[in-house]
């Protein structure tokens, strides 16, 4: 069965999330695991205490294969065929939680909520996840609450900063942060499998009750870059990618780096929704 791109677009404007199924290949899919199995083991086990919750969260930066997985013929092509034909990427993270972890936390990534366009349709920056094993409910599937890029939810006004350390360290798991709330629905996958959401869609995760990790990268596009407010624009531009991985990946990331040539000042970024956020 063919993917209708054309419902996947309405479904990311609309409920703030789309999956793309089987997009990532199994010859790809078994040296990403590999690669990231060593990025894991390369880690302090300060590293995983102090994101308990993620389970560990690992730049792309270190590892420079990552590169090729960031201009992946297949993801780029799936964002062509969403009406992305320009996308831009900014960073990425290994996500794993190891056997029997907790949750992770309720929270949204958007930055630039001081500008009027974060309370609009317009998709300013989006998560692409990609699956390194299946997931369910029982080892720790993604949790949505669609809509929610647009439309306030109770815990806009009460979760605490999702970057600070309190959530991160998971040292009360009875706080509120972890648990079921209104509105939320779980997102299966499949190994292979990507999910593309916006930054500002509220998300979480199960914990992994399994005896085994449960692998995905997490990387950030801004897929309309060029129709961004210059302020935006002037921000993502102003961040170099480190030398050490990006010359030997020169010729895949370079289309993909953010540039800005006009005047406009970088926009100062502020992670808490406004009042605009009805």
């Amino acid at each position: 069965m063919s993917t209708d791109y054309r419902d996947l677009r309405q479904q990311l404007e609309v409920k703030g999330f789309c999956l793309l199924p089987n997009l990532v290949d199994a010859e790809m899919l078994a040296r990403l695991r590999d690669v990231t199995d060593a990025m894991i083991a390369r880690q302090a086990a300060a590293h995983f205490a102090e994101n308990r919750s993620q389970g560990s969260l690992i730049s792309v930066f270190e590892e420079p294969f990552m590169a090729q997985l960031v201009a992946y013929p297949p993801i780029l092509a799936a964002l062509a065929a969403l009406g992305f034909e320009q996308p831009k990427w900014s960073s990425g993270f290994v996500i794993s939680k190891p056997p029997q972890s907790p949750p992770l936390f309720w929270h949204q990534d958007a930055r630039f909520w001081d500008h009027p366009v974060s309370y609009t349709a317009r998709i300013i920056q989006c998560f692409l996840m990609i699956y390194l094993v299946d997931t369910t409910p029982y080892n720790g599937c993604l949790r949505l609450i669609p809509g929610s890029h647009l439309k306030r939810h109770q815990l806009h006004d009460a979760l605490p900063d999702a970057h600070g350390e309190e959530l991160g360290k998971a040292e009360n798991p009875e706080h509120f942060a972890y648990q079921r709330t209104e509105g939320e629905v779980d997102l299966p996958v499949k190994a292979g499998d990507v999910v593309m959401g916006s930054a500002r869609l509220l998300h979480a995760a199960h914990a992994n009750r399994s005896d085994k990790r449960r692998t995905n990268i997490t990387l950030w596009y801004y897929p309309e870059y060029a129709e961004l407010p210059e302020s935006i624009q002037a921000f993502l531009a102003a961040k170099a990618f480190p030398e050490d991985w990006h010359e030997p990946n020169r010729e895949l990331i370079e289309p993909l780096h953010p540039r800005y040539k006009g005047d406009a000042d970088p926009i100062l970024p502020n992670r808490v929704p406004g009042p605009g956020l009805k």
